[in-house]
């Protein structure tokens, strides 16, 4: 067994402690773990398993968070894509009202500000959701090669990735991510990230 394998036990035991010139000991032996299948003196502490849990999220945050420029290819590209998929949203709303209620299709033509308001906000809404939701990433995020993982590195919620895309509709928040690192207000605020695949 290498010491890094080692290692993975030691840091959860409750018989560890630390030499500031050779790292983590066993508080029994004095020494470094030698075992080379089990440790006969391990004991799991599940407060030390649980902060190096946390630890290891965290990292997988701040290491693997996608740059500045995928983040800005990201948003570029996926403003194309919204607008291709507000088209075909638009085109099959207008069936389904005709079908429905073929009275209320001038309703979808006129130019009417609130309406196409409306329309074009449940679209955003329709595309961010549904595509971090089933998949962790939109149609840009393929492309880049990045997707959105929650706190528990894993692809966001229904709910998570709803108010992901409802933070996208404050003011300015498409240029919050472009600080110190990459890391936008709808990624704070609904506690998830941008992340490389590769």
């Amino acid at each position: 067994m290498t010491r890094d394998e080692q290692l993975a036990f030691c840091r959860i035991c409750k018989n560890q402690k630390f030499d500031a010139r050779i790292g983590i000991i066993c508080s029994i032996t004095d020494r470094v773990a030698d075992f080379a299948e089990s440790c006969k003196y391990f004991e799991e502490d599940l407060v030390l398993k649980q902060k190096l849990e946390v630890s290891q999220k965290n990292n997988l945050f701040v290491m693997n968070t996608a740059s500045h420029g995928k983040r800005l290819a990201n948003y570029l590209l996926d403003v194309v894509f919204y607008w291709i998929f507000a088209a075909i949203f638009l085109f099959f709303l207008g069936i389904m009202v005709a079908i429905i209620a073929p009275s209320k299709v001038q309703i979808l033509a006129e130019e009417n500000e609130l309406v196409s308001y409306s329309v074009a906000i449940v679209a955003f809404l329709l595309y961010y959701t549904f595509f971090e939701f089933l998949t962790g990433r939109t149609i840009a995020k393929y492309i880049t090669g990045t997707m959105v993982i929650d706190v528990n590195g894993r692809k966001p919620s229904f709910g998570t990735a709803l108010l992901r895309s409802i933070c996208r509709l404050i003011p300015f928040e498409a240029f919050s991510f472009l600080g110190e690192d990459a890391v936008g207000w709808h990624d704070t605020l609904s506690k998830t990230r941008v992340v490389n695949l590769k």
